[in-house]
């Protein structure tokens, strides 16, 4: 209810009450979203804060108000000297008009996502914080608050136009009949809040009515209330919340008041709750990586067996050095080290001679043995730092409050350091750049997330003997395999996976088949001058793949 047009229209009858007579003396900006007006009466200098924080947007009466030595920028030079001489809210939207001395009016915007601060002039814009406008219509709408419950017969009106549901009917009268104070409508009332609305009797919508008329009476007291969990605050409300029983409550005398104390722990950097939570994501979300990790990893005795195949193709090829291919890419001899009555199919990378493939094949056995040692080594040092990871989420777990947080945080400096973290549980470094899969043997993945991205991929983070790859002729993700980040070379699965997520994070998301263009970095380059984003590619291959992400991984979107 913190953005709630009755929110609003109690913020502009105590900012009424307190502001009117009051000269602009002062108005600028020191941070962002954020714009100040310093009003000077003979009671002395207060601040009114207007911010524009997306679903955020709040006005604060503020005393001794600071302004920043540096970094302050003035604004609407135009309002300096002017007085408010009324505040009024918009009968029917959320927008705050404050009326000044020279006839012109100040316009706050206080939408979810647009927020703004508008001056004008009669019918003409004079002046704005943001730079946008909604038009001239914020001039023709009546400002004096309406917040009379609706009749039985607009109720019922409503409804039979409205037959899916009660919640939209009666949001469909008032848009601040909803969230959570519908919810609490609905609790009082005894009236299921997903009931079917052409269901409901006479005797349902008399008892509606009358406790939407208790709710208003009650918002109009003046009280405000801020519902949290822990130090998190979860509820802001003019009336009682009677359905949050295992919230704690903290009554105000004003709305200005319980919006300040929200705001000030909704932004405390210092908030038990938010900090924990926040750490616990960040640590859970490297638990997951690395779990990942190792269901992908080959294992030991997969590429034992894969070696072991590998230098039998060699040696019979060997064998038969001199026979000519069965057929273009392939050589069918008996299988002597097995049973000589058994044939095998050995593939051969085409326009190359017998002993080359088989020179080939002893060098991938011997590049997969030695690679053994890699996961096993890779795999421990993974489960290892899991533990450590466990460990910390489940001390993160049972912390329960700020002292033993900040104790762990002294015991796991390590793991905070590792994964980025200062002292109190925020980023100290910037989150890592790129989205990030992990597929098929163990490898990483590395997706570029805008056409900048892209380059900071491809041109400084990839290594020459990266898979690259792209989905063609249209927009779209650079995609990378990290070569380096598991035992072999990436399997024709991995190709395949990292294809699919170069498909999924390109203008053809939607598309069946897409074909993907691949080669080894070092056949990418950026020519002089191109366009954010623009490359031009050599010895490219193209794959047809569905656009999807690997199993278990989220679109990062």
């Amino acid at each position: 209810m913190f953005t709630n047009w009755l929110t609003y229209c109690r913020i502009a009858e105590e900012l009424d009450a307190q502001l009117r007579g009051t000269r602009i003396s002062e108005v600028y900006t020191q941070q962002k979203n954020e714009l100040v007006i310093d009003v000077a009466s003979d009671a002395g200098t207060r601040s009114l804060v207007f911010s524009t924080l997306p679903r955020l947007a709040s006005l604060q009466l503020k005393e001794d108000f600071a302004r920043a030595r540096k970094n302050s920028l003035d604004l609407l030079p135009d309002l300096v000297g002017d007085r408010i001489t009324r505040v009024a809210i918009a009968g029917s939207d959320r927008i705050i008009r404050f009326s000044l001395a020279s006839g012109r009016g100040l316009y706050a915007l206080l939408f979810p996502v647009r927020a703004n601060l508008l001056l004008y002039d009669g019918p003409a814009l004079v002046d704005s914080y943001k730079q946008y406008d909604i038009g001239a219509d914020v001039l023709r709408q009546d400002y004096e608050a309406l917040a009379a419950p609706p009749t039985l017969d607009e109720l019922r009106a409503s409804i039979s136009y409205h037959d899916n549901g009660l919640g939209p009917a009666l949001r469909a009268l008032h848009p601040w009949l909803s969230g959570r104070f519908a919810e609490e409508l609905f609790h009082r009332s005894g009236i299921p809040k997903d009931s079917d609305a052409s269901a409901c009797s006479a005797a349902d919508l008399g008892r509606l009515q009358a406790t939407l008329s208790e709710m208003l009476e009650e918002a109009d007291t003046g009280t405000s209330r801020v519902y949290l969990d822990e130090q998190r605050p979860v509820a802001f409300s003019l009336v009682r919340m009677t359905h949050l029983t295992d919230l704690r409550e903290e009554r105000f005398d004003s709305a200005l008041e319980g919006v300040g104390y929200f705001l000030r722990r909704h932004f405390s950097g210092g908030d038990f709750t938010l900090t924990r939570d926040r750490l616990r994501k960040t640590v859970l979300r490297e638990v997951e990586r690395i779990d990942r990790v190792l269901e992908k990893l080959a294992s030991p005795a997969t590429l034992k067996k894969q070696a072991d195949e590998y230098e039998k193709f060699g040696n019979l090829l060997m064998i038969h050095l001199y026979d000519m291919p069965t057929q273009p890419g392939s050589m069918i001899v008996p299988d002597i080290f097995v049973d000589p009555r058994l044939v095998v199919t050995i593939p051969l990378k085409p326009r190359t001679t017998v002993l080359e493939n088989a020179q080939m094949y002893f060098g991938k056995a011997q590049s997969t043995r030695a690679s053994i040692e890699y996961v096993i080594s890779r795999k421990a040092s993974m489960e290892k730092r899991k533990t450590r990871l466990s460990a910390f989420l489940t001390a993160i777990d049972a912390a329960a409050d700020s002292h033993i947080l900040k104790e762990l945080f002294k015991e796991y400096t390590a793991i905070m350091e590792e994964l980025g973290l200062t002292a109190k549980g925020e980023k100290n470094e910037a989150p890592f750049p790129f989205r990030r899969f992990v597929v098929e043997g163990g490898f990483e993945v590395w997706a570029g997330k805008n056409s900048a991205n892209n380059d900071l991929l491809t041109v400084r983070h990839s290594r020459p003997n990266d898979l690259w790859f792209h989905a063609r002729g249209v927009g779209g993700s650079h995609v990378v395999i990290k070569v380096g980040s598991a035992a072999g070379e990436p399997s024709k699965e991995a190709i395949r996976q990292a294809a699919s997520i170069a498909a999924y994070y390109s203008k053809h998301r939607n598309a069946k088949r897409v074909p993907v263009a691949y080669t080894e970095k070092k056949y990418v380059r950026k020519p002089r001058g191109a366009a954010p984003g623009s490359v031009a590619v050599e010895r490219e291959k193209v794959i047809m793949v569905d656009p999807r992400l690997p199993e278990g991984a989220k679109d990062e979107d």
